[in-house]
């Protein structure tokens, strides 16, 4: 192989990158395509050269793409971040629902660590949100404070943060994000209700973990500080407790949100995004659809259109 200076190889035995294909050639010779990154691995460093010469000047088989597309299609992205409210949100879920809803207009990419609180994520923010990333989300939803509201143990552990370190991290958080572009928007969760009895059974312990008191409490503490620094918030807190069987329908385990639950997220998401002033919008209805002018919508009996591009949900199931 350190002999390897040429576009063709005459060994059977060789394994071939899946895009090199054979042409009919005597010998069994195999023609490299030469963009394929295969080389890295193969020739050395002093020969890559030559090799690379000599492969621009192979007819590349017709059919295989020679180059990297120039302008591949970039979808706006929506980033969903923070603990298992988020990464449980295609479950039952609120996140999968804003999914659906832009399959043809938003990549909806989910950043979701259960059991974290905001000390955890500000550590590892820049890691998720590097500034200088070639493309930065047009929207991040961001959920941290019912593991902050836990109450703390005696001997330091658990995922407890006071109210205080709680409203400073998200401080940060939320002026990390503001730095990403001028075009990156936010929309803040605040800590939904719990259900005790469901949570804890009907032998709780005689010091519950949390309560929804806790989790009133550091609701109002982040809506209060995206006031301030004039952020999206949508009140969980209230907004869950708002139907009289709440407890009953909205969680999995006390906690977690069914899809009851999560209608309530995601209809109040739809709401800031239809309401909100931002140019350009970010509201579903009002975005670009990809590649709509290729799209050919079938016209069923009546004249009436079939699956139209626009098409979200079956009939009767709206968003708005």
């Amino acid at each position: 192989m350190s002999t390897l200076t040429s576009t063709i190889f005459f060994s059977p035995s060789l394994l071939i990158p899946a895009r090199t294909k054979p042409t009919n050639s005597p010998n069994n010779q195999v023609f490299f395509h030469k963009n394929d990154h295969y080389l890295n691995r193969i020739v050395p460093q002093k020969k890559r050269a030559s090799f690379c010469i000599k492969a621009q000047e192979q007819k590349v088989e017709e059919g295989v793409p020679s180059a990297t597309i120039a302008c591949p299609t970039v979808r706006p992205k929506f980033v969903l971040f923070g603990s298992s409210i988020v990464e449980y949100g295609f479950h039952e879920g609120w996140a999968a629902t804003l999914a659906h809803l832009y399959g043809r207009q938003v990549d909806v990419v989910l950043r979701g660590y259960a059991g974290w609180n905001s000390r955890t994520a500000l550590r590892i923010l820049d890691k998720i949100f590097p500034k200088h990333a070639t493309q930065q989300p047009s929207l991040v939803i961001v959920y941290f404070g019912g593991n902050d509201a836990t109450h703390p143990q005696p001997d330091g552990h658990g995922s407890h943060v006071p109210l205080k370190e709680y409203s400073e991290n998200m401080r940060k958080i939320f002026n990390h994000l503001k730095s990403l572009s001028e075009k990156t928007r936010i929309i803040f969760l605040s800590t939904p209700p719990i259900n005790e009895k469901q949570l804890f059974g009907d032998s709780p312990p005689e010091k519950l973990p949390k309560t929804n008191e806790s989790h009133r409490i550091y609701s109002e503490e982040g809506l209060k500080l995206c006031k301030k620094m004039n952020i999206k918030a949508i009140d969980l807190w209230s907004k869950v407790q708002e139907r009289e069987d709440w407890k009953e329908v909205s969680f999995i385990d006390g906690i977690h949100l069914t899809n009851e639950g999560s209608k309530v997220v995601t209809r109040e998401i739809l709401k800031v995004l239809k309401e909100a002033d931002w140019k350009p919008s970010l509201y579903w209805k009002e975005m670009a659809i990809e590649f709509e002018e290729y799209s050919d919508t079938p016209i069923g009996p009546g004249g009436k259109p079939i699956d139209p591009h626009t098409t979200r949900f079956p009939l009767g199931v709206e968003w708005d």
